[in-house]
């Protein structure tokens, strides 16, 4: 039995109307999606099922939040989840390909797999933009050091560690380091600047 198992739901032996199903979404759930940008959860996902003769129509109310890495600083922090949609399923003997508001599926399948739906539905819910909320004081909650490790170098911070003379020979030389390396200069010098301040 996979994680998966308990969010198939077995719709063949239901009588025609209303049926309500209850699932909880965990960590376990999110960890069972390969490369999943969420790393931790807890959503109650309520499914009201309306069975016809002809299709199937789904209401899904999700609600709960979910762990996310901050795009500023790369911290964890919970973002809640309040998501409302409406999914119908369709028979066709030569199923097309399901475009996300309607899963069509084979007249013989007995069961719909929700865990993708839901998934999809709870990763949709959430902002383009994912930062850590501000507090009451209206400051963001971002990690201070991190924020200081990714802080822009300014111009002038950048002639002090690179003199123009350096730089106009490191442009005509065919030899010198990639980017890279430079990168990795820059970045010792700050960790050394940040280590000299403790």
């Amino acid at each position: 039995m996979t994680v998966f198992d308990k969010y198939a739901l077995n719709f063949k032996g239901l009588s025609l109307g209303a049926h309500h199903f209850e699932y909880a979404v965990d960590d376990d759930f999110f960890g069972a999606f390969e490369g999943s940008e969420i790393t931790r959860g807890d959503v109650d996902v309520q499914v009201d099922l309306l069975k016809q003769p002809s299709m199937l129509t789904l209401n899904f109310e999700m609600q709960g939040d979910v762990e996310v890495a901050c795009d500023r600083c790369l911290g964890e922090f919970r973002m809640p989840v309040d998501y409302r949609g409406t999914l119908l399923v369709k028979f066709a003997d030569d199923p097309p390909e399901s475009d996300g508001e309607v899963l069509w599926i084979h007249p013989a399948e007995s069961q719909i797999d929700l865990a993708q739906y839901i998934y999809e539905s709870i990763v949709l819910s959430l902002p383009f933009q994912r930062i850590h909320p501000v507090d009451d004081d209206g400051r963001p909650t971002c990690d201070p050091q991190m924020l200081e490790r990714f802080r822009i170098v300014t111009g002038e911070e950048f002639d002090q560690m690179f003199p123009a003379e350096a730089v106009d020979a490191q442009a005509q030389s065919e030899t010198q380091a990639s980017w890279e390396s430079q990168l990795a200069a820059v970045k010792a010098k700050m960790e050394q600047e940040e280590d000299e301040k403790e």
